[in-house]
């Protein structure tokens, strides 16, 4: 691991400094595939998209997926670091862009390889199949799917067990795990408030989509508050709201974007369903007429993230004697479309876990005036233990990898 240190950090500098978008991930892939190449692995390009795939058999054994993602997101860097990204792309919008990996998929990578070179190293101590996957567009809910639909499971071995991790704003040598859900399930929904427009004079003439998208928002909060269990977390949040051209005009419709998310997926499905149910009825109870009703579409959903409880515990067993601090986390509002390989048939056994990026004085400070540093999809978010980080999580990742496939 000390020998690998430098090219390891050298290598996450890079993918810090070269982000791509979700589906745009052309030049990282290769970096990943040429990677896995020099390890020793047997790499296909190509699948679900930019994914990536390696494998190494190692005699008769069982055989454990181990996944990265690799995408960045559209937001500007202010980390101040001296590899920050400058990177510009262009969207699926046409939209011209900042790019960074904000999320920490740099650090995922990087880990990802920096344990399949271990792997190989050591490779007289485990026997089995290991396959590495380098998954695209996660950010945008995507990339497993399409690697599985691309015959991911078909074309290499079938996994008896896959692993992930994910960077999390805590101490760099913490490992965090949790049993059962750990990640939320999400909906991506649009609504188009369809009214009838008319002159800002005269508001009685017209169907006002404004007024009536506003009720909609302060509507939809009580089916947290009145129809979910307190004990249950989920979140409705419009998080885009566009509508008129000009203060004088009432429009004839409004667009509106949400994101709902809550866990089991049971509870997400009906959220999902009484937003429908809440949109079409407050348009109704505005005395909207029948053609004028709300467009409901649902654009993604992302089940939600639940770790093994056997494998959870079986790994967490062999953390405790290489990994010197370890943190039971609660559940996670956010999503991670990792979720959608413990649904492939044959099923099998999935687990996520967590690993920190800053220094033990930053995490303090932080806490005494009452905050956090910054975390994922903030622009502010950067590492800064990366030495430390690269080495927490090779050492997890390889620690639970030599648990499932040692002799």
């Amino acid at each position: 691991m000390k020998k690998n240190s430098k090219s390891l950090v050298k290598l996450y500098k890079y993918l810090h400094s070269h982000p791509e978008l979700s589906r745009q991930e052309k030049k990282t892939s290769k970096k990943m595939a040429v990677e896995l190449e020099k390890a020793g692995f047997e790499v296909t390009e190509n699948i679900g998209g930019y994914g990536v795939v390696g494998v190494y058999k190692n005699g008769d054994g069982p055989v454990v997926m181990v996944r990265t993602d690799m995408d960045a997101l559209p937001i500007k860097e202010e980390t101040g670091l001296p590899y920050a990204s400058k990177v510009k792309a262009v969207d699926e919008k046409d939209k011209k862009v900042s790019v960074m990996h904000a999320c920490g998929h740099d650090m995922h990578m990087t880990v990802f390889i920096g344990t399949a070179r271990l792997l190989m190293k050591l490779n007289n101590q485990w026997k089995g199949t290991l396959v590495m996957v380098a998954q695209p567009s996660e950010e945008n809910i995507g990339g497993a799917k399409a690697m599985i639909e691309d015959g991911l499971f078909k074309r290499f071995p079938h996994p008896d067990y896959a692993l992930a991790l994910h960077v999390m704003p805590m101490p760099s040598v913490m490992v965090s795990y949790k049993e059962g859900y750990m990640f939320a399930g999400s909906s991506s929904v649009d609504i188009t408030v369809r009214g009838i427009g008319g002159h800002g004079a005269y508001p009685h003439g017209s169907k006002d989509p404004i007024v009536l998208s506003a009720s909609m928002i302060e509507a939809f909060q009580t089916i947290i508050s009145r129809e979910t269990d307190s004990k249950e977390p989920a979140v409705i949040t419009v998080g885009s709201i566009h509508g008129g051209t000009a203060r004088n005009i009432i429009p004839e419709e409004v667009k509106m974007a949400l994101t709902i998310r809550a866990y089991p997926d049971k509870l997400l499905d009906t959220l999902v369903k009484s937003v429908k149910r809440v949109a079409e009825g407050t348009a109704i109870a505005s005395g909207f007429p029948k053609d004028r009703m709300p467009v409901f579409t649902e654009v993604v959903r992302c089940p939600s993230v639940y770790n093994d409880p056997k494998l959870t515990r079986r790994i967490v067993k062999a953390f405790k004697k290489n990994v010197p601090q370890l943190f039971k986390s609660d559940r996670i509002i956010a999503s991670e479309d990792f979720a959608h390989y413990r649904f492939v048939e044959p099923k099998f056994p999935t687990v996520i876990f967590g690993i920190g990026v800053y220094k033990m004085e930053t995490f303090v400070e932080a806490q005494k005036k009452g905050t956090f540093p910054p975390a994922m999809h903030n622009p502010k978010f950067g590492p800064d233990d990366v030495k430390t980080t690269i080495k927490t999580g090779v050492n997890a990742m390889s620690t639970a990898l030599f648990e499932l496939l040692g002799k």
